[in-house]
């Protein structure tokens, strides 16, 4: 399971039991890190999720600001509050990526709004499934 953390929002995908395709699942609200750990172990425990990847909102020089300092400190409690193994992984990009194919292919705005965060957080599961697919 994929989390793209932002903060108002946050997008969540999951992949098929062969780990093969990455799908957008749903999105939480962002009110407190407490009850989004709460809805993130709800949704590992019901989608039987081994692994959590995080998105690490690099620098476009690849460096680690205060975003990414965020991203590690939710990943250490999303380990904690569901006992699951955390990755992180750059979704550099993703958010926008995922805006131009919704663009793409005639989504409102507000649909756009509404799922956004999700299709993201599949392109950033989608990235990490393909390369541990070449690393196999």
């Amino acid at each position: 399971m994929a989390i793209d953390p932002g903060r108002v929002r946050v997008g969540v995908a999951v992949s098929d039991e062969s780990q093969t395709i990455a799908q957008p699942h749903a999105t939480l609200p962002r009110r407190t890190d407490d009850s989004l750990v709460r809805a993130v172990a709800e949704l590992a425990r019901a989608q039987q999720v081994v692994q959590l990847v995080v998105g690490l909102p690099l620098r476009l020089d690849g460096s680690e600001g205060q975003e990414a300092e965020g991203a590690r400190r939710l990943g250490a409690l999303f380990a904690a509050g569901t006992g699951l193994p955390v990755r992180f992984a750059d979704e550099r990009l993703t958010s926008r990526q995922a805006e131009r194919e919704m663009i793409r292919q005639g989504t409102s705005r507000r649909r756009r709004r509404e799922v956004g965060d999700q299709v993201a957080a599949a392109l950033l599961l989608q990235g990490v499934l393909a390369g541990a697919r070449t690393q196999a």
